[in-house]
């Protein structure tokens, strides 16, 4: 039970929500509500009003051009849904074919909710990340666009403005051929994870030559990655770059999962597994 009085409101239009945020003093936006919920149940966060996005036709995907765009309040159902027709997908329907809390999870929760929640322990925001994703932020001011590096800044904060409601998620197309590997470690399927590894493995017009883009979650506050290694095929050794990508671990996530140490420790075995899976997997984008 939620004990603290709130305004509800359920917009019908993008700038009825954009004016009730400009106009709120502490707003909350909610989109499946799989966090806010419970977190105003346990007074953990108080806002005076709750701004529902669900009428304003922030979900789906599509091709346009050279990037896949994502609408903000699209469901991991959806998503999942969407990587049998949309290319560009493949990591992305990884990730969120093993979100944790099930089907009714799935249904529910939101890529951009999960996004602008920033967990440091959520799958989302380095599968972002490793993407390049921008992030497009719309306020009664206009509309900006946040590279994922730049808008994870740390454990539960983003670069969005309280005036700002995120409304897509931008992913530039990926080569054909890119092979992708997402793994990660948690405690049990209801746990959030403790860390996490993206790889992309994407193929240059030079014969046999890959870039490697690697990213690690859960580990630090906000996502780390290894940008554009380029190899020969040959030559990728999932060991190295497994510890060369964890090596950027700067401050490193401590929580009731896993204390400090750990995730330091073990960010490199969880990073070599998900270059092996995009070694060995079938050709994917």
């Amino acid at each position: 039970m939620i004990g603290h009085d709130i305004q509800f409101h359920a917009p019908d239009t993008l700038d009825d929500a954009l004016s009730l945020l400009a106009a709120a003093s502490n707003a909350a936006v909610i989109g499946g509500g799989t966090m806010l919920v419970p977190d105003m149940t346990l007074a953990r966060v108080q806002p005076d009003a709750v701004i529902d996005i669900r009428r304003l036709g922030l979900s789906g995907v599509a091709v346009q051009g050279a990037s896949v765009v994502i609408g903000a309040a699209t469901s991991y159902r959806e998503l999942s849904a969407a990587v049998q027709t949309t290319p560009g997908l493949a990591l992305l329907g990884l990730m969120a074919s093993q979100i944790t809390g099930g089907p009714q999870i799935r249904n529910q929760a939101t890529i951009g909710g999960a996004a602008c929640y920033a967990n440091p322990s959520s799958d989302g925001p380095a599968c972002l990340t490793v993407l390049d994703a921008r992030f497009q932020l719309a306020s009664t001011s206009g509309v900006r666009e946040v590279p994922a590096q730049e808008f994870f800044v740390g454990a539960f904060r983003t670069a969005r403005r309280k005036d700002e409601l995120l409304v897509r998620i931008i992913i530039p197309r990926l080569p054909d051929g890119t092979r992708v590997g997402y793994d990660k470690l948690k405690i049990c399927e209801s746990s959030w994870p403790i860390v996490t590894a993206s790889c992309l493995l994407i193929p240059q017009s030079a014969r046999d030559t890959v870039c490697a883009r690697i990213a690690i979650g859960a580990a630090s506050p906000a996502p780390v990655v290894l940008a554009d290694a380029a190899l020969e095929v040959s030559a990728v050794d999932p060991v190295s770059l497994g510890q060369s990508a964890a090596s950027l671990i700067g401050e490193e996530w401590a929580d009731e999962l896993a204390g400090p140490g750990y995730r330091r420790q073990v960010a490199p075995i969880i990073a070599r597994r998900a270059i092996q899976m995009a070694m060995q997997g079938a050709i994917r984008t």
